[in-house]
């Protein structure tokens, strides 16, 4: 009996980081990091187009990335933050950011990642408020104090 292996993506990629997002995601639900998975292949395969993310603030100018909705059970918990690297019809993406809904997480980090926050402070006030947001996000485990 030959098992039929999955193709690889061939117009998808991910970055390293966004990699480790879906790790960390497979550990906390296998069913939403298969969602993802199935999510990425429409877009490999052209059958998804993300939405066209804009310029904020909070994120810098993420005008080249888009956005894809992860729902599970009906509900849109996660977001995958891809940037188009073909001629603006994601015929090319990278993956950046893959996370949770909440607080603009996703977005947030992408913009950390791509170097649209320039300014230094606000640069390490987005990085400390990531960084709070993912630690209220994890339960506290026996040897671990939460602290505010």
């Amino acid at each position: 009996m030959s098992h039929r292996r999955p193709q690889p993506y061939l117009k998808v990629t991910l970055r390293d980081e966004a990699l480790e997002d879906l790790r960390e995601i497979a550990q906390r639900s296998r069913e939403v990091a298969i969602e993802v998975l199935r999510l990425l292949k429409l877009l490999d395969t052209g059958q998804m187009t993300p939405v066209r993310l804009n310029d904020y603030a909070k994120t810098g100018d993420l005008t080249d990335c888009g956005k894809i909705v992860v729902e599970v059970s009906g509900h849109p918990e996660h977001r995958i933050v891809v940037r188009d690297l073909g001629k603006g019809r994601f015929e090319v993406s990278e993956v950046i950011a893959i996370e949770a809904r909440a607080e603009d997480l996703a977005y947030l980090l992408a913009g950390l990642r791509l170097g649209r926050i320039v300014d230094p402070v606000r640069r390490s006030d987005t990085s400390r408020r990531v960084d709070r947001i993912r630690r209220a996000a994890r339960p506290a485990g026996p040897s671990e104090e939460r602290r505010d």
